[in-house]
């Protein structure tokens, strides 16, 4: 066989994200890659030169909009991120964009709009990926007779149904005074179903989102669409501080349902690649 080794380079890498209808402009004058959708598709990666540096570059988001995920070798990064600066701030101020860092807050808010997972958070191994409403990761191995970990429980509860389900909310005050902060109760008419597991202040859609599962009525396992309808049709409040405050189920993404962002596709009025 071949002799193989692992080695954790974890530290000698930095990650600098390019995110927004500009990225690709703004990489592709300092990259020696082709930026295309048929060159580079998204969820995918090439190694290039930036600024004269080698690095691995993805197009990927977690914020919904045309981006990249540049990987390089810390030595590097300072040279990189003031090369993408340069060029960014020299092209937002010709075309009259906005362009400036951003840290992780903003991921935060971004990502809860787009209704986006969160490890620490929405996700864990007590989870499945049906109940977090992205079944779609394991349905094709599903369709096939391959074994994988968990296949057998997800079997099950393909067949039964689920115990529990993912839900995005938003508080009816557009403006709220107290931010919610996660591990508040969820109430679906006035009885408790759920915990409070992410928060974040949407900015983009002025909307205080919170995400939290909530178990099945009377802890009868429910199919994912018989679920749906039964949110639907719930009046819920989220339980803080002894308050119940009014909120609204939201069965699709809040900010750009349709994803047409991630694919470089914008409104005529922002700025485009």
């Amino acid at each position: 066989g071949f002799k193989a080794s692992v080695r954790d380079v974890s530290d000698d890498y930095d990650l600098i994200c390019l995110q927004g209808p500009a990225s690709r402009k703004i990489l592709s004058g300092i990259t020696d890659v082709d930026l295309s959708d048929q060159s580079f598709p998204f969820s995918t990666f090439q190694e290039c030169k930036i600024a004269g540096h080698t690095l691995n570059l993805l197009r990927l988001t977690f914020v919904g909009e045309l981006g990249y995920e540049i990987h390089v070798p810390r030595a590097s990064a300072p040279e990189v991120y003031k090369a993408i600066m340069k060029v960014g701030k020299e092209l937002a101020s010709e075309k009259g964009f906005p362009f400036s860092p951003a840290g992780y807050r903003a991921i935060d808010s971004l990502s809860a709009e787009k209704n986006y997972r969160h490890w620490h958070a929405d996700l864990s191994n007590e989870e499945t990926p049906a109940m977090a409403n992205i079944g779609f990761v394991t349905a094709q191995k599903l369709k096939t007779d391959k074994p994988f970990l968990g296949r057998e429980a997800l079997e099950v509860e393909k067949a039964t149904g689920l115990k529990q389900k993912l839900v995005c909310l938003t508080l009816d005050d557009p403006n709220p005074e107290n931010p919610l902060h996660g591990l508040e109760t969820i109430f679906a008419n006035d009885v408790c179903v759920g915990v409070i597991r992410s928060t974040a202040y949407g900015f983009s859609v002025n909307q205080q989102i919170a995400y939290g599962y909530v178990d099945a009525p009377e802890g009868k396992p429910m199919k994912p669409k018989a679920f749906n309808e039964w949110l639907a049709t719930q009046k819920f409040t989220i339980g803080d501080r002894g308050n119940k405050r009014p909120a609204t189920f939201r069965s699709k993404t809040i900010f750009d349902p349709t994803d047409i962002r991630r694919t470089g596709k914008y409104p005529e009025e922002i700025f485009t690649a």
